[in-house]
């Protein structure tokens, strides 16, 4: 009896069961049924402000031929540089020519002979100040010469405000009937506009205002036209109406699909709204079918049914419990290999496909392509806009991505904002294929997205690591990927680098050198040498450069130029320019308590120093604790910083000149040169960078630039240092040219900080007493 009671229970507890299973699934169907048509609203949105972006495109172009155009355009050949475009958009395309009062009658005549019609004349007849008369037209050829600011006209009123908009404007929807255009009464035409402004030098042999305004070009086209042709109109899965809700409280339905009113009365909708050249667009969307008419009724039905079933034969229950556990397994792994958020492969999968390959290409000779891709500033859109939208653009991009690479490539996921691609074969994917491809991919990530109804643009670089050359496994391959689009970034983003043996070694020594730097700072490696600088003309000391030596016992003598961007990259250079001040000051206390009298000492300042807030209060510290005079101190900037962050560093440069420490601009000409942190900020002097110098003798445009340079100083109020001096006849130009003071091996080389009391230049300096 027992058994029997608990069979009764497992027959209601597995039909209920089935109940529960088969309402979920109808819900989850519901759900998804509805998202696949919201998303279809969406798409369809889309593509209409493309088409409408597409308009406007064109009409840019005609703007711009009409601009460049030295001569009338005839509308013979306004005719053909409209075919030449390949444009499918059914639209018409119109210039209205603005014509003074005074210019009237010649305007009159031209055109007759342009147009070769002697009854042309701008209509309607009467006198007004100024004149908009039609002068092109395609396909339609309008009514040459009406005036669009005529009273008589019923858009003269927009046509004023298009005027002075500087933008496009367009239309609320109206009525145009036109040869070939059926009749019909709706209004569903629009008219897009834009005011065309020539610069100064096109002004003198062409009609303009005094603001140099030439005319207006516009294209009208009607909706179901722009629908066809973006290949929405005969979507019979989707019905949608479209509606200007610009005017507040005012609604103005222009087209609607098969639906009659009646079927969206209840409202089960989606609305999206688009904002285009003045005008707002309220586009509503709906399945042409019931959501219950699209639900897959077998699948809702079927676990009932075999809840039933298990319920009627309790013998198949173990093999079902056996295939729920199977099916969950094969779920795990498919959540394991497919990243949830992009639909793309998982890392882990990237692994172990990649890993496949190898083994495969490795059997055929093959090679492979790993291609790593990091989105350009995509950090900037999630912190502005959230990470859901930082999100949904991640899931386009992996879209884009599967739209235009090859077939066979496998994409994946890495995480971040980083994707992979691999391509294998035998012999296509060489070099030359991949930077095709690279450059394609790079243009087509590179394009607007519409996500959320915002217009999101991003881009892309790309690292390239080729098996075999360069990786004999996976996560090597990836790796050395990786590093490559790092190297990509560093030449500008928005391209693309592929992976090389340099590269590596490059990356291994630069690592080496940053654990290097960490141990050379604590253990005490570095020294301070000090460089000389000459007045020109009298060839006396007049200052010292410290300059920063590193001999590592594992690496031996490492240049400044290239440890100094490692330590910025990883920040010791915070440390090791603190080190850099108090040994700069140490050595003046000892030099001073010697009885050797040095001339100021510039010391090289990183932007990163300059960015800290407690820069100047450790600097007056530094002072205060050795009691140097701030005038026997220089600091030495480069123009990045005075790009970077040019209100936070104005003020602090301000401060340290009250103190009576000199400044100078390190390395003038070679970054973002600008005059107007030279005349606001209170800078000393001017270092030219010795890349002008090197060649000054030889290059006439090195020469100019420099002695552009140093009149321009001068005229500041500034004087002027040349680096890298070499030989007598840089310095005897730079003589000529009036330079103030030179620096380089012509005069010595940097000197060590035991040199002082030998060197020629310090010991004349001391019996001459030179004025610190």
């Amino acid at each position: 009896m027992k058994n029997k009671k608990m069979h009764y229970i497992i027959l209601v507890v597995v039909f209920l069961c089935g109940v529960v299973t088969s309402s979920t699934i109808y819900l989850e169907e519901y759900k998804h049924i509805r998202t696949v048509q919201k998303e279809a609203g969406i798409h369809f949105t889309e593509k209409l402000h493309d088409g409408l972006s597409q308009y406007a495109l064109e009409l840019s172009s005609i703007a711009s031929l009409i601009q460049s155009s030295k001569e009338d355009i005839t509308p013979d050949h306004f005719t053909r540089y409209l075919q030449n475009l390949s444009t499918q958009l059914n639209a018409g395309f119109y210039f209205a020519q603005y014509v003074p009062a005074d210019k009237k009658i010649e305007y009159e005549t031209s055109q007759k002979r342009l147009l070769k019609d002697e009854s042309f004349a701008i209509s309607p007849e009467g006198e007004r100040a100024s004149y908009l008369a039609l002068a092109l037209g395609y396909p339609d050829k309008l009514s040459y010469g009406y005036d669009l600011l005529a009273p008589e006209y019923r858009y003269a009123d927009l046509i004023r405000r298009v005027r002075t908009s500087l933008d496009y404007i367009l239309s609320e929807p109206t009525h145009i009937s036109l040869p070939g255009w059926k009749s019909r009464t709706s209004t569903d035409t629009f008219i897009l506009r834009a005011p065309i402004y020539l610069p100064l030098d096109a002004r003198s042999y062409k009609l303009t205002d005094k603001f140099g305004f030439h005319g207006i070009v516009g294209s009208y086209f009607r909706i179901d036209d722009l629908l066809m042709q973006i290949g929405l109109l005969k979507n019979s899965d989707l019905s949608y109406r479209i509606a200007d809700v610009s005017e507040e409280g005012e609604s103005i339905w222009f087209t609607s699909s098969s639906f009659e009113e009646s079927g969206w009365v209840d409202g089960k909708y989606d609305t999206q709204i688009i904002h285009f050249s003045g005008r707002e667009w309220r586009i509503d969307t709906r399945s042409s079918e019931g959501v219950n008419d699209l639900v897959h009724w077998n699948t809702v039905i079927w676990p009932l049914v075999l809840f039933a079933f298990m319920a009627l034969f309790l013998f198949f229950y173990t093999q079902k419990i056996s295939a729920a556990y199977y099916f969950a397994l094969n779920l795990l792994n498919k959540r394991i290999e497919t990243d949830d958020l992009t639909g793309l492969a998982s890392r882990y999968q990237v692994q172990k496909l990649l890993t496949e390959l190898i083994e495969k290409t490795n059997a055929e000779d093959g090679t492979i392509a790993t291609l790593v891709l990091d989105l350009d500033h995509f950090k900037t859109i999630n912190d502005a806009f959230g990470h859901e939208v930082g999100d949904k653009l991640l899931v386009k991009v992996g879209q884009r991505l599967n739209s235009v690479l090859p077939e066979e490539a496998v994409i994946g996921y890495l995480g971040g904002d980083a994707f992979v691609v691999l391509l294998a074969s035998g012999h296509e994917h060489d070099i030359p294929h991949l930077d095709i491809l690279a450059k394609e991919v790079i243009q087509q990530i590179s394009q607007s997205y519409f996500v959320d109804g915002r217009v999101l643009n991003i881009g892309c670089s790309i690292g390239v690591a080729m098996y075999p050359e360069f990786g004999k496994d996976a996560v090597t391959l990836i790796k050395n990927a990786d590093m490559a689009v790092y190297k990509a970034k560093t030449l500008g983003r928005a391209t693309y680098h592929f992976y090389d043996g340099v590269m590596g070694k490059q990356f291994a020594r630069n690592v080496r050198i940053e654990t290097r730097l960490r141990q050379a700072l604590s253990d005490g490696e570095f020294e301070l040498h000090f460089q000389p600088k000459v007045d020109i003309v009298t060839e006396r000391c007049v200052g010292m450069e410290a300059l920063l030596r590193w001999e590592d016992a594992e690496l031996g003598t490492v240049s400044p130029a290239e440890f100094i961007p490692i330590a910025e990259q990883t920040g010791i250079i915070l440390a090791l320019g603190e080190w850099v001040f108090e040994q700069a000051f140490r050595h003046i206390v000892e030099w001073q308590e010697q009885g050797i009298s040095v001339p100021p000492i510039a010391v090289n300042c990183s932007a990163a120093q300059l960015k800290r807030v407690d820069f100047l209060p450790n600097l007056l510290v530094l002072l205060d604790k050795y009691k140097i005079d701030p005038g026997l101190l220089e600091i030495e900037v480069t123009e990045s910083i005075l790009i970077e962050d040019a209100e936070g560093c104005a003020e602090l440069l301000r401060q340290i000149s009250r103190l009576g420490i000199k400044l100078a601009i390190d390395d003038f000409g070679t970054g973002y040169s600008s005059l107007s942190y030279l005349k606001d900020l209170p800078f000393d002097y001017i270092k030219i960078d010795q890349v002008f110098i090197r060649d000054i003798t030889e290059d006439r445009n090195h020469a100019a630039l420099t002695h552009a340079i140093i009149v321009l100083s001068h005229n500041l109020h500034l004087k002027v240092i040349a680096e890298g001096i070499t030989n007598v006849d840089q310095l005897i130009m730079l003589q000529e040219f009036g330079c103030d003071i030179g620096q380089g091996y012509l005069f010595s080389k940097a000197l060590g900080a035991n040199s002082m009391g030998t060197d020629p230049m310090i010991v004349a300096l001391n019996e001459k007493d030179c004025p610190e």
